[in-house]
């Protein structure tokens, strides 16, 4: 079927049985198969479809015809933030529409809203009213059932809820006050009083580690358990015998390790390295090799393809695939032989490198270190296999000089490990730290992943194609100039500097070079990444400005992610390249629908794992209530400024009707708060002494108050 005629038939089924459909009934309508090409060509023009601005695709996956666009009418996906409606218009010459609580009548985070844009003197910003509902999110509401005497009602987590929820007395399902719950939408049809809501679960006493753990994964409607036919087709599935194996490259007796954190339960990458006649390295990076196991479109594939990757929370892990396989028939587990895809590397003393071939392998982990024992017999030079470590630390140094000479960015990311007792209260926090022995592992492993991506371009040279085989790159663009203009200027402000060229990668290492050892480090690099693109997977590759690579994927990482075990499968398939046209047309479309489905998985993790750290802290702060902390403040807003204490690291907001010393005015372009009478200042990066005086475990909240001596 043609592509234009293919639109119109789309067009006519949706109009014809809409308002909204999903794609499996388009795909039955029109009598197209999910295992075939068509299906992935249906799924491209639908794509092509949304981006023209013909269909909407909901958060569920179904796709309704869009209302055509008036003049100062414009339709976009409602985000509640900070007490303030914005939409994100997806258009290039309109920025974001701030919209007021006032002006947004019925409308709720998540939903697909016709606004209407209102003039303002005072702001350069475009500001709007909702008009009109096109589409209710299906968001789940999780909140603490209350009664006020008169109304049973939701008081809600998140702050994109930004009302209470009645609650029918025949629509409790036997909650009682004071639980934790889960509630669908009923009805809102008038602003002025408050929207009703049913309970779809009970989730026990609110407060409760557990019971608030458990909502998180209800919040972000995470799988919490697995089909029974894929648990079925794991079972199918053995550890690889003792043997030498067909088509394996047997690795069993070479020195092969593992260096994971102390708590790793599955072991999806190890190493080895040889000091070649030449002089040269022969890195070796073994990776767990999933796709033996996991089929394509077996109801494994697909429910890891649902998934997209795992999701690590503070008290548990959602797993991509069954524990069966992701810890213990895949995992490279010391002493016992596993089915590996390897890659060998030749590198120069200078980082270059010479060359390097894949291979399907059979491997035997000789050694588990964890990244504390490793890194100790790299600091004394003492210990187990310590020449291999020394060594490979010492190629990672060389790898990791090179790539920021090439424009790789020393960013620095902070990730809390937090201590959980046996009733899942917190009682530590750490940071994790970049050490000798991590930065090791990441260097090995950016490496293979680059060489991978290399071996697309490599191959595709080789058939003499016009384009590049498919292939799922991990890509991250350079970023707006503007966007990051105005972040340097700010940074300006602290004192250290400022940069002449700001799409230069090596300019921005010298100045995060400045903040090595300054109280604001973190604070600038948090600053820098938030005006960076997002990296995402993508069908086209333009290449890692982060990384500072042309080419780049994931491969190392397939038991946790999907992309990683697509790239795997279609290694498997280029190296010998026996694939028909139809093959290639297949996979063109599938991995352009796999690089979208698994960004936004990624982003779902991202947000679900920090509401995970963000309540963890809270509960931990509660145990300070009238505490004094020494603090740095990571965020200036018109409302106040948000401080993160030290010691547990939990970021709480102090209110500006709190600085009342003096009247103080919100200077954005600069980031900071500036008294009226004595020009005192408050911006980020500022240390700060403050008080934690009140805690909402519920909101997830933390206020303080300066604290005056």
């Amino acid at each position: 079927m043609k592509n234009a005629k293919l639109k119109n038939e789309i067009i006519k089924i949706i109009s014809e049985n809409g308002p909204s459909i999903q794609l499996k009934d388009i795909s039955k309508f029109l009598k197209i198969k999910s295992d075939t090409a068509e299906y992935f060509i249906l799924k491209d023009i639908l794509n092509q479809l949304v981006e023209e601005n013909v269909l909407h695709k909901s958060a569920r996956r179904r796709y309704s015809l869009n209302s055509q666009i008036e003049e100062g009418i414009i339709i976009g996906r409602l985000k509640i933030l900070h007490n303030k409606g914005v939409i994100e218009t997806e258009e290039g010459n309109l920025p974001n529409i701030s919209i007021k609580i006032n002006h947004l009548n019925i409308a709720l985070d998540g939903d697909l809203v016709k606004v209407r844009l209102l003039a303002s003197r005072k702001s350069r910003k475009p500001h709007g009213e909702v008009i009109e509902i096109l589409e209710r999110s299906t968001y789940p509401i999780v909140g603490t059932l209350d009664y006020n005497g008169y109304f049973y009602f939701i008081i809600p987590n998140e702050e994109r809820f930004y009302i209470d929820f009645l609650v029918p007395e025949s629509k409790l399902k036997n909650a009682k006050v004071g639980d934790k719950v889960s509630a669908k939408l009923l009805k809102w049809d008038d602003p002025l009083q408050n929207p009703t809501a049913e309970i779809i679960e009970v989730f026990g006493k609110a407060g409760s580690p557990k019971v608030e753990y458990d909502s998180i994964i209800r919040e972000f409607d995470l799988p919490s358990k697995f089909p029974q036919e894929v648990i079925d087709e794991t079972k199918k599935y053995k550890v690889p015998a003792n043997r030498k194996v067909a088509g394996r490259l047997d690795l069993r007796n070479k020195l092969i390790i593992t260096i994971d954190p102390y708590d790793a339960k599955d072991f999806d990458d190890a190493l080895s390295l040889e000091i070649l006649d030449n002089g040269n390295y022969l890195l070796g990076v073994h990776i767990a090799d999933v796709s033996y196991y996991v089929k394509e479109n077996s109801s494994l594939d697909i429910e890891a393809r649902f998934r997209g990757n795992s999701i690590y929370l503070v008290d548990r892990v959602i797993p991509m695939l069954p524990e069966e396989l992701s810890n213990e028939i895949c995992s490279l587990k010391p002493g016992v032989p596993r089915f590996a895809y390897s890659i060998f590397i030749e590198i120069t003393n200078k980082g270059d490198v010479v060359n390097y071939e894949l291979f399907e392998s059979l491997i035997k982990n000789q050694r588990r270190y964890n990244y504390e024992e490793a890194l100790e017999i790299i600091e004394t030079e003492k210990g187990d296999n310590a020449e291999l470590l020394v060594s490979l630390y010492k190629l990672s140094k060389i790898l990791r000089e090179k790539r920021f000479q090439k424009g790789g960015i020393n960013f620095q990311t902070v990730e809390y490990k937090f201590v959980l007792d046996e009733n899942k209260f917190p009682i530590d926090v750490k940071i994790k730290s970049t050490t000798k022995s991590t930065s090791l592992v990441e260097e090995c492993m950016l490496l293979a992943n680059q060489c991978v991506a290399n071996f697309i371009s490599k191959k595709s040279r080789e058939k003499k194609l016009k384009a590049n085989l498919p292939f799922l790159y991990r890509v991250h663009e350079a970023p707006d100039p503007l966007k990051i203009k105005e972040v340097f200027k700010f940074i300006s402000t602290l004192g250290y500097g400022t940069i002449k060229n700001v799409n230069s990668s090596k300019e921005i290492n010298k100045l995060l070079d400045k903040f090595n050892d300054k109280p604001e480090k973190s604070i600038v690099n948090q600053v820098l990444i938030r005006s960076m693109a997002k990296a995402i997977y993508s069908h086209i590759n333009i290449g890692h400005y982060g990384l500072g690579f042309n080419e780049y994927t994931h491969f190392t990482s397939p038991i946790r992610r999907y992309p990683d075990l697509v790239v795997h499968r279609v290694l498997k398939e280029y190296i010998n390249y026996e694939l028909s046209p139809k093959r290639l047309e297949y996979l063109r479309q599938f991995i352009k629908d796999v690089g979208q489905h698994t960004t936004n998985t990624e982003r779902l993790a991202m947000e679900a794992e920090r509401a995970s750290v963000k309540f963890t802290h809270t509960v931990m702060a509660q145990k300070h209530i009238g505490n004094v902390f020494n603090g740095i403040i990571t965020g200036v807003v018109s409302f106040g400024l948000f401080v993160q204490v030290e010691k547990i690291y939990a970021e709480g907001l102090l209110h500006i009707r709190d600085l009342d010393d003096d009247y103080y005015i919100f200077d954005e372009p600069n980031y900071c708060l500036i008294g009226k009478s004595k020009k005192k200042k408050f911006s980020i990066g500022q240390s700060i002494k403050v008080k934690i005086v009140k805690v909402n475990v519920d909101k997830r909240t933390i206020d303080l108050i300066p604290y005056k001596e």
